[in-house]
């Protein structure tokens, strides 16, 4: 027992001897009344609300896809509020506008031409420029987009009309204000990343929140942080944030240096085969152990590329779907308040309102009419699709026959047309062989050969 309590003694000194002048604890963080503003990280395209009115700019989003077959011609974006012209090109509103502004003659002519091929437009008449149908809006607005925080760590992927919604309300990592009571009473207007106060409310909770740039001690090593920097100094300079090497299960790793341990570990020691993560348990002792069980005996291995395409498939499929579902809910819910929206336009299709106050046996009318509907167009399916399979199979010979047909005949007017040639060379040889020249120098009977030589000339132009 005394041994015990010597080594528990011992313990202690030696945490003191690393911060003699604090305690170290895990609880809450220690507070001082000194403030760091750290600046945000402005990353490339990343997006910061610093007035009520900003809103993210969409020419800068970066897409997941291709886009080539819905980018304007001028920008080289994707289309942004397009417009149609007269001769059929669509363009984004802006870049079609300062088109005709410059291809003007003056300042007051309307009178414009479009980029591609130089038709006149009168931008103000709608009938030469005018909005493109509704549907190509919604394809653009479809495209997969990446967040435009995505330099400063935001993973979100999903449609452009979602971006700004997202960028907006949900984004951890846009920049706004921290907007929250110094202890000096001043309000704190500097600008942070919005996961940094929402972790403060959590941890907060019904209290008053404090500042993110309130400087406190690590509850590990004691330095001076703040919210902002914490998750920094955790992975980069922390020295007591000890992490476990899942290699050879050492737990006193720190975080800077894991990746740096695991590195090293792995080519002292263990080699993993990669397809461990569908099942190979193989573990070498070398690198060349690891690549010839690899080219000759792992099947998982050679597996494996095919596993990460499905993988990667059944999650486009996954978004796919979902996407698809909620269209699904937006034509319910149109169709639950009473209206139903063209696809091509914005005008109103057709009126439902009638149904909207029916009764219980009204609706469970209704719910058996939709039945037999499906279950008619069922039936009907299931007669009209032999027949036209049957209309198919015989007209498929016919259709072949004629297709032969055309193939002979094209050889017979090739046949023709090479006997005509022909022709025309040999009746061109007699002519010229007939023509007599003098041997005078002139002819004997004028006359007569001016007019031999004009009906010569007529013949060829016949022929």
């Amino acid at each position: 027992m005394k041994d015990y309590l010597e080594e528990l003694e011992e313990i202690e000194k030696q945490l003191d001897s690393l911060h003699p002048q604090d305690e170290l604890t895990i609880t809450s963080p220690v507070s001082t009344d000194e403030y760091c503003d750290t600046p945000i990280n402005n990353a490339p395209n990343s997006f910061n609300i610093e007035h009520s009115y900003d809103k993210p700019d969409l020419r800068n989003l970066v897409y997941v896809g291709q886009t080539d077959h819905l980018q304007c011609p001028i920008c080289q974006q994707p289309f942004f509020n397009p417009y149609t012209t007269l001769c059929g090109h669509t363009f984004c509103r802006e870049c079609v506008l300062e088109c005709l502004k410059m291809s003007k003659d003056s300042d007051s002519d309307t009178l414009g031409v479009c980029p591609l091929d130089r038709t006149p437009i009168d931008a103000t008449n709608s009938g030469d420029l005018f909005p493109t149908p509704i549907l190509i809006n919604n394809l653009v607005d479809d495209l997969k987009v990446y967040c435009l925080n995505s330099g400063r760590g935001c993973d979100w992927v999903g449609c452009r009309w979602e971006v700004e919604h997202h960028i907006l309300a949900d984004c951890d990592y846009t920049g706004v204000r921290c907007n929250r009571i110094r202890d000096d009473d001043s309000l704190c207007d500097v600008l942070v990343e919005r996961r940094y106060l929402k972790v403060q409310v959590k941890e907060e909770e019904k209290q008053k929140p404090e500042c993110v740039h309130k400087i406190y001690k690590c509850s590990l090593c004691k330095d001076e942080i703040t919210k902002v920097t914490e998750e920094e100094h955790l992975q980069n300079d922390c020295l007591f944030n000890y992490q476990t090497c899942g290699i050879c299960a050492n737990d006193m790793i720190p975080m800077k240096s894991l990746a740096k341990h695991q590195d090293s570990c792995t080519k002292a020691s263990k080699f993993i085969c990669p397809a461990k993560e569908i099942g190979c348990q193989f573990i070498g002792n070398s690198l060349p152990s690891l690549e010839n069980h690899m080219e000759n005996n792992c099947t998982l291995n050679q597996f494996l590329p095919f596993y990460k395409t499905m993988d990667e498939k059944i999650g486009s499929l996954t978004t796919e779907n979902a996407h698809l579902q909620r269209q699904i809910n937006q034509i319910l819910n149109s169709v639950i308040q009473g209206k139903i929206t063209n696809l091509g336009y914005n005008e109103p299709l057709e009126e439902i309102n009638r149904f909207k106050n029916l009764d219980s046996g009204d609706q469970d009318k209704l719910v058996y009419l939709s039945y037999e509907i499906e279950r008619l167009k069922y039936q009907m399916d299931e007669k009209l699709l032999p027949f036209v399979s049957k209309q198919t199979n015989e007209r498929e010979p016919v259709i072949n026959n004629l297709v032969n047909d055309s193939f002979i005949m094209k050889d017979d007017l090739n046949l023709q047309r090479m006997l005509i040639n022909s022709l025309r060379k040999q009746i061109q040889f007699i002519l010229f062989k007939n023509h007599r020249p003098s041997f005078n120098g002139l002819n004997s009977n004028p006359i007569f050969d001016d007019d031999l030589s004009d009906s010569d000339e007529r013949l060829n132009l016949k022929l």
